[in-house]
């Protein structure tokens, strides 16, 4: 298992919500998410899009998860869709080692075992998995130091 730190700067997020979800391998390999991650692709045929998920929590210490892309301004974002503002922040980064066949599941896998390790403390604050179109997976877990 490895992982580096890196900064991120402030994005904007747009796309569509999952409830009440708890972050981790179960809900990103979920039925759910696949159906998610292909309406946003389905958005813009014969291209390849990365479709990013947004772990946010909330005041009640739930995370909502926003299946996403990029925009630069929130006029950007298509009518009907959430926007998320993702502030700057320290992340450790994941990517699969492949020790677990599912790259999802391996990602966050890592992160199970780096944080009972204590290796990082995460800071529970916005979550960023990007999978690729062809299935690359990067996790990004806010964390403090």
């Amino acid at each position: 298992m490895t992982h580096r730190v890196t900064a991120r700067s402030a994005e904007l997020f747009g796309g569509l919500v999952a409830p009440r979800i708890v972050p981790g391998a179960d809900a990103s390999t979920s039925e759910l998410f696949r159906f998610l991650r292909e309406r946003i692709r389905d958005r813009h045929p014969g291209r390849e899009v990365d479709v990013t998920t947004v772990f946010v929590p909330d005041s009640a210490g739930d995370y909502n998860a926003v299946v996403a892309m990029p925009y630069v301004s929130p006029s950007e974002v298509p009518v009907g869709d959430v926007f998320v503002q993702v502030p700057s922040g320290v992340y450790a980064v994941f990517v699969p080692d492949g020790l677990i066949r599912d790259p999802v599941e391996d990602v966050w896998t890592q992160v199970d075992d780096a944080t009972s390790n204590g290796e990082l403390f995460r800071a529970y604050k916005e979550d960023i998995e990007v999978v690729t179109n062809s299935g690359e997976v990067e996790l990004y877990i806010s964390i403090v130091i």
